[in-house]
């Protein structure tokens, strides 16, 4: 048995940790709540706006010949998807649970689904968990990547993300872009899910079930809400696919950042809320051991002071 001194070394030694992970629950719970905050102010823009330009892309491509100015028309043609570009988020910190394992699980699974069914994925890694282990699970070619930049999403990344993924379809290194993220439902519950950001139509749909494990929800217009009337296109076509596209690209890149980011924290709320009972447990055992041990050494030294008596008599 261990000695008195060791266990109350022990009792404090996981009391200090209970503090520990007790402030690091208060703190993701509060940045949680402002996260959540967040999303749920911008997540109906960005649905409406996925829309808007769902309808707007309808147009425009029936109408290509009008956009023969605009830098952005190579991306409304839609051509066989043999290379697939994914940006990858996950989060630039531990201590939050399966979180990462659970966004680690998926890209391998995704990865093997891709090269089975003929398609090369290109990775855009967004998180430094899932950039420094990326070689040693997956043997994917890299596009880029950008670390510490999860723990308050801006549109300035996303826009320069936005940017790198739209010059790799622009110069044919991807025939489409889909972003990996983790949807946050609730405190308790989210999910890694993958949106399909171009083209919305065609192959895209044909193949996105092949590819996508069977864990996740695919997030398309479709999801959201059935198209409307024709659109009319004011002043041109060309003014409305320059200003549109870059912010759609960003806003739908930063949606998935926000999600990601308030499903971390509360993964790390309640990866710590659970860190903090069992702490409470082992105290409350360790302390039970600590008063037997106590009662066995005066129970030793009562019989040892009796013996010594009855050695003298």
């Amino acid at each position: 048995m261990a000695s008195l001194k060791d266990i109350r070394r022990r009792i404090k030694s996981v009391k200090n940790t209970r503090k520990i992970t007790l402030a690091m629950k208060m703190v993701a719970a509060a940045k949680v709540k402002r996260a959540e905050d967040r999303l749920k102010a911008n997540r109906p823009f960005a649905d409406e706006l996925r829309l808007v330009f769902s309808e707007v892309y309808e147009s425009m491509k029936n109408r290509l010949g009008e956009l023969e100015e605009s830098r952005y028309a190579d991306l409304l043609l839609e051509r066989p998807i043999k290379r697939m570009g994914v940006v990858f988020i996950s989060s630039d910190r531990g201590l939050c649970g399966s979180y990462n394992a659970n966004v680690l699980k998926f890209l391998v699974k995704y990865h093997k689904n891709c090269r089975s069914n003929g398609i090369e994925p290109k990775y855009y890694l967004l998180g430094s968990k899932l950039t420094r282990v990326f070689d040693r699970y997956c043997d994917g070619q890299r596009l880029g990547s950008q670390m510490g930049v999860m723990g308050v999403p801006t549109l300035d990344t996303c826009e320069s993300v936005a940017k790198a993924m739209m010059k790799a379809y622009t110069d044919n290194q991807i025939d489409a872009i889909q972003i990996v993220y983790t949807h946050f439902k609730s405190m308790l519950t989210y999910q890694v899910n993958i949106q399909n950001v171009l083209p919305l139509k065609g192959e895209i749909e044909e193949i996105h079930h092949d590819i996508v494990p069977e864990e996740a929800t695919i997030i398309d217009t479709d999801t959201l809400r059935p198209h409307r009337s024709e659109t009319l296109l004011e002043p041109s076509a060309t003014a409305v696919l320059d200003t549109l596209l870059p912010d759609y690209m960003a806003n739908q890149l930063y949606n998935c950042m926000l999600e990601s980011s308030a499903s971390e924290l509360a993964a790390r709320m309640t990866a710590m809320s659970n860190a903090s009972n069992n702490a409470s447990e082992l105290i409350d055992k360790l302390t039970i051991d600590y008063n037997k041990a106590r009662q066995a050494s005066i129970t030793q030294e009562i019989l040892e002071i009796v013996g010594g008596a009855e050695a003298l008599a």
